[in-house]
């Protein structure tokens, strides 16, 4: 008998569309734009979620075909041409694929196109005419925004459990395990999705800790009940602002509708039990810069929460440093300041140079101003190097053209390239051993803990201004669903609240 030959294609961005950095063609160029036979030499091998998808068909002894794999790093809505070009590829190369078994794919689940606010169950919708009723299993992020249509479409959706996202390869392998199980007549699917009006933060998003914790054991928990294939806790990203933004529970079961009903429903009501416990209060900047002065050991990490390019910031704020710089810190490292004329600048004086460069806030006004300043140069790289974990371990990282700038006693990574500092491989690419640091600031809110808790004395979250901080009120947000916590926990009284506990 011929192995099963399933179709695979991902198709990721988390789209801010606060943003005005236009998420086009060339957007997905600098990170992923792949197509066909070429996807397999990138990716196998990688703990990331297209290597798990080919791990996953390989040890279920499947076949499998590559049609495209497409990743931005978050940005702005992306533009009718990239996202028609992108879905074209895919829909060509589900075409060229007949005959086939089934699909699996991986999506991000809070993309925003032009004219497509869901893209994620548009694109489900455009595979499922094409397949009619083969199976379609998709995995996710943790913030995916989830919809109806998307539910209605996929026979099995699948989230990451973890945020850092430690698990993405995993998930992925899951994804085609529950397609193998479906496709042998041992599982017939049935979905219930429920979303409390909840908007959390990033920061409380955060799997390591209460309150999500206590969702995710509650979901492993059901996911040993018998008939119960899986069960998807996704906390949302608001800055879609699209109506279904926010927290979302998917519970999938084996023919049974009742169950993935009361379960999903039993989730929904949990979370929204302890609403409360996800409200955040990061630190003000020059309170944590007092505590780094005070420190006896180091490194002590601050998280530029405000400027974190894997919500689709420019990550070339100016605030923190400008507040270093003015209370005399030295001995810190900042990973990473995008500013590609800087790292031009330096690259053509080269190492040993001193240059004076305006520094950072380049792309608005909502993450600091520009600095002029007089700077070091100490390295110059092309910015390329391989992740030793714990996420998307063995993948290539290009941050593009990079410099290293010593500027008032601190070591600045300048790239060219917009990027959260995922792993310490990034320090240690560019000859900074992280772990000599007094501190290290990082633009991110969440992901940078995977790799750099276990070596920080502290991690403290800074009180930045920009377009992820968690303080969501000041957002013009103008899609999501209304009223919906913490955006409106204001302005209910206590009435209001009783009567929403109540319902």
């Amino acid at each position: 008998m011929a192995p099963k030959r399933i179709v695979l294609g991902t198709f990721s961005h988390e789209t801010n569309v606060l943003s005005n950095i236009k998420t086009d063609l060339s957007e997905f160029r600098k990170r992923h734009l792949v197509h066909g036979d070429e996807i397999p030499a990138h990716f196998r091998g990688t703990k990331t979620a297209a290597g798990g998808l080919i791990d996953g068909c390989e040890r279920n002894g499947f076949e499998f075909v590559e049609t495209v794999h497409a990743s931005a790093t978050p940005s702005g809505t992306i533009t009718e041409e990239a996202y028609g070009h992108i879905l074209g590829a895919l829909l060509d190369g589900i075409k060229a694929a007949k005959p086939f078994d089934g699909v699996a794919l991986h999506l991000h689940g809070a993309a925003v196109a032009e004219g497509h606010d869901d893209v994620e169950g548009d694109v489900l919708g455009e595979v499922r005419k094409l397949i009619g009723k083969k199976p379609l299993v998709a995995s996710f992020d943790l913030h995916a925004n989830y919809t109806e249509k998307m539910v209605r479409e996929a026979d099995i959706l699948v989230g990451y459990d973890t945020y850092p996202h430690i698990d993405e390869y995993e998930r992925a392998v899951e994804s085609v395990d529950l397609l193998a199980k479906m496709m042998d007549g041992k599982l017939k699917p049935t979905r219930a999705l429920r979303q409390p009006p909840m908007l959390p933060a990033l920061q409380v998003q955060f799997t390591g800790r209460y309150p999500m914790t206590k969702l995710l054991d509650e979901a492993r928990r059901m996911e040993q009940i018998p008939g119960v294939a899986a069960v998807t806790v996704a906390a949302g990203f608001p800055w879609s602002d699209i109506k279904e933004a926010g927290m979302s529970f998917i519970v999938i079961t084996d023919n049974d509708q009742r169950l993935a009903d009361s379960l999903a429903q039993e989730l929904s009501d949990l979370a929204w039990g302890i609403r409360r416990d996800f409200l955040v209060k990061p630190m003000p900047v020059r309170e944590a810069l007092r505590r780094v002065k005070a420190a006896k050991e180091g490194p002590i990490v601050l998280a530029d929460i405000g400027d974190n390019p894997g919500g689709g910031t420019p990550c070339d704020g100016t605030v923190v440093l400008k507040a270093v710089i003015e209370e005399g810190l030295t001995g810190g490292v900042f990973g990473v300041i995008w500013d590609p004329i800087a790292a031009s600048k330096a690259a053509k004086a080269g190492p040993g140079k001193e240059i004076d460069v305006s520094l950072g806030g380049h792309t608005d006004r909502l993450h600091g101003k520009p600095l002029k300043l007089k700077a070091l140069v100490k390295r110059v790289s092309d910015g390329r190097w391989i992740v030793k974990g714990p996420m998307g371990t063995g993948s290539e990282t290009d941050m593009g053209l990079t410099a290293v700038l010593r500027v008032a006693g601190n070591d600045l990574i300048i790239t060219t390239k917009r990027l959260q500092p995922l792993d310490l491989e990034l320090y240690r690419s560019q000859g900074i051993e992280p772990t000599d640091a007094r501190f290290i600031v990082v633009k991110s809110s969440v992901h940078f803990r995977a790799s750099h808790e276990p070596v920080a004395k502290e991690i403290i979250e800074l009180d930045t201004p920009g377009l992820t901080s968690p303080r969501l009120a000041g957002f013009k947000f103008r899609k999501i669903r209304r009223p919906i916590f913490p955006l409106d926990f204001e302005m209910l009284g206590i009435t209001e609240l009783k009567r929403m506990d109540e319902e």
